[in-house]
């Protein structure tokens, strides 16, 4: 849709379209620099657990999911393995079994045990495990 109004903006040829289109594109790029991450296998979750890590399951679109992101930040995002539940079938069960069949994401998990973090307690929270977990190596 944003690529159809930025479209739209430059083909109107008027000054306060092109103006529409440069802010719309400034933000859509700033957005998706901001919440991209590198998922892994969902065959190294456990090794990465008990070396003291700390797994997010996420996908693609989903709101929670950017927010956790971009408030991890810049350092704090290459913390955590990060598995795409939508990516492995494997992983996807595996969210399932923490929450009743239900792929609620994003799920923090640590060797102690899983939540979800989709609010600011929850996000607090995972910011918190993630700070002390060992990164990504």
């Amino acid at each position: 849709m944003g690529a159809l109004f930025a479209f739209w903006g430059l083909a109107g040829r008027g000054p306060l379209n092109y103006v529409a289109a440069a802010i719309l594109l400034f933000f859509s790029l700033r957005f998706v620099s901001t919440t991209q991450v590198q998922s892994r296998p969902v065959s190294g979750v456990d090794e990465h657990l008990e070396a003291g890590g700390v797994v997010v399951y996420w996908r693609p679109g989903c709101q929670f999911c950017a927010r956790l992101v971009r408030e991890l930040g810049s350092e704090g995002r290459y913390v955590p393995y990060w598995v795409n539940i939508w990516d492995d079938p494997a992983a996807a069960a595996r969210v399932g079994q923490y929450h009743h069949g239900n792929e609620t994401v994003p799920t923090v998990v640590t060797a102690d045990g899983h939540f979800v973090a989709k609010d600011s307690e929850g996000y607090d929270r995972a910011k918190a495990v993630i700070g002390r977990a060992k990164p990504v190596g």
